[in-house]
């Protein structure tokens, strides 16, 4: 056996464990979608109607405020008294602050001339503790963008679940601009798999939710716990997950609270914002990851291990398009070299190569070894077929086809996996997104979505590589063309969410914790 053969089988056992965290990462996505068919939990009816604020950072967003304060004072179906609407205007160089007054909004100005403080999380905080110190009677507080729309019966869902006990609430999100082009299409295909398939899941196994921004509410002991806002990074909303987690509490899902935003309509737009959070989260896995492995060690509780890997897809990500494609490709030139009449590996490679795939009994890490192995089998059985250099040749020739067999079966496999899955979360709640059962106008998003998984992997990768720049997005306001659910149907029995005083108790923020004293109050 020469070097370049035990280069080669350490490099394929590196890879082989390469596969395998890749294989963990998808465990929960088989999850998810072996249990489609789990029923929705809804909330029962509040005994009392709380008092909301609604927070609103905005960055030079004349052209779509108004409209969102508009809907938000006049189109909900919730007691005016009973909520405010809130806009930070941050550093704006339009007419941001102007068009929100005018539409009724309460306004604060912000002038950061600090760089860094560019992101929402900034204006964000700001808004939250001047909302609670301005409006003490304030129970609750909800963080919408510029150009979110909710339905008209979003508070009264969010009263639902702040009324039973829960303490921090995430939205389901829809699209304002879902038939506007491929790219919308596939942003709001990415917001119903989250929503209606994975979180319905960790509902129903009573789990955490991974919280977005757009309609995110929280009570206010919560922000006050963190002077308003702690999580101050370019994916706000995981990092506010993943401390709150730390902290104790638990994140719940409301399906019927639904909110809707403004898409990105175009490439650049889809691009810019996938690097950003691809950076962002890829940052967030390796200086927070390891406390999610600590604190599910530490409680026994699989949310945990859940949040740890749904942030950990993004170096997964990274992963596959950086080691697999430099692994599988020099590995397929070292074949092509090999069946030229190179003699880059020697017999023992192959003969090694032969033992595990006979060892593993069809469980293979990275080519198909099966052929290769029955064809060495076939040379080293009748010596007359093939001999010296011949031999090798073959071999590297029977090495690529296994590459290449290889190749064409993952690829189909992943992608009737992600039809499947664009498919069935728009089939599950084409009620609610205001679709027929026959999804029309969808269809080129469901078969395209692979192609767009592919360009979204990559960008991600991108993002972990580079600092991204902070980039407005392209707002579409004349392609505002929300539908509206239609009326559901009847159901024989109601799922209901149920939150006992011993859950209420538990996820306070304190459970793990062995006193409130080992809790430092915010600075």
């Amino acid at each position: 056996m020469n070097f370049t053969d035990t280069l080669w089988i350490v490099l394929y056992w590196i890879n082989a464990v390469a596969i395998i965290l890749v294989t963990l990462s998808f465990l929960p996505q088989l999850l998810f979608y072996l249990f489609f068919f789990l029923p929705r939990k809804h909330w029962k009816d509040a005994k009392k109607n709380h008092f909301f604020v609604l927070v609103i950072p905005a960055h030079n967003e004349e052209s779509v405020i108004a409209h969102s304060v508009t809907s938000l004072l006049n189109d909900l179906h919730y007691a005016k008294e009973l909520y405010k609407v809130v806009v930070v205007a941050h550093n704006c160089k339009d007419h941001t602050a102007e068009e929100a007054r005018k539409a009724g909004a309460i306004v604060y100005e912000l002038n950061d001339p600090d760089p860094a403080h560019g992101k929402p999380s900034y204006p964000l905080r700001y808004g939250y503790q001047m909302a609670m110190k301005d409006f003490p009677e304030a129970e609750a507080f909800t963080h919408f963008d510029a150009d979110n729309i909710p339905h008209p019966d979003f508070l009264i869902q969010m009263n639902k679940s702040i009324d039973a006990g829960a303490r921090i609430v995430r939205a389901y999100e829809a699209a304002t601009n879902l038939r506007q082009n491929l790219w919308t299409e596939e942003c709001a295909l990415f917001y119903a798999k989250d929503s209606r398939v994975q979180n319905n899941f960790r509902q129903a196994l009573h789990q955490t939710a991974m919280l977005p921004g757009p309609g995110l509410t929280c009570t206010r002991e919560v922000l006050e716990r963190v002077n308003g806002y702690d999580a101050m990074s370019g994916c706000d909303d995981a990092e506010f997950t993943y401390r709150r987690l730390f902290d104790g509490y638990k994140c719940y899902f409301n399906t019927d609270a639904i909110v809707y935003e403004d898409q990105p309509s175009s490439y650049a737009d889809t691009h810019n914002r996938l690097i950003r959070l691809g950076h962002s989260l890829n940052r967030l896995f390796f200086t927070d990851g390891w406390r999610m492995i600590v604190m599910f060690f530490r409680t026994g509780n699989p949310m945990y291990l859940d949040m740890l890997i749904q942030v950990g897809f993004n170096p997964i990500s990274v992963m596959c398009f950086t080691w697999f494609p430099l692994y599988y490709a020099t590995w397929a030139i070292l074949m092509l070299m090999q069946l030229s009449g190179v003699p880059v590996f020697s017999l023992a490679y192959f003969d090694y190569l032969r033992g595990v795939s006979e060892a593993c009994h069809g469980i293979y890490f990275g080519a198909n070894y099966f052929y290769l192995s029955a064809f060495f089998h076939q040379v080293k059985v009748d010596a007359t077929v093939l001999s010296g250099t011949a031999q090798l040749s073959a071999l590297g020739y029977n090495g690529l086809l296994s590459l290449l067999d290889m190749a064409w079966q993952v690829i189909a496999e992943m992608s009737a996996f992600c039809i499947f899955q664009s498919w069935i979360a728009l089939l599950l709640d084409h009620r609610k997104l205001g679709l027929s059962w026959k999804l029309e106008g969808m269809g080129k998003g469901i078969w395209l979505s692979p192609v767009i998984s592919f360009i979204y992997g990559y960008c991600n990768c991108l993002g972990a590589i580079r600092k991204p720049k902070w980039i407005v997005a392209k707002r579409n306001p004349k392609e505002t063309h929300i539908l509206n659910p239609l009326p559901p149907k009847k159901q024989s029995r109601v799922h209901y969410v149920e939150l006992s005083e011993r859950e209420i108790a538990k996820y306070n923020g304190l459970w793990w914790k062995k006193s409130s004293k080992s809790l430092s109050s915010p600075k």
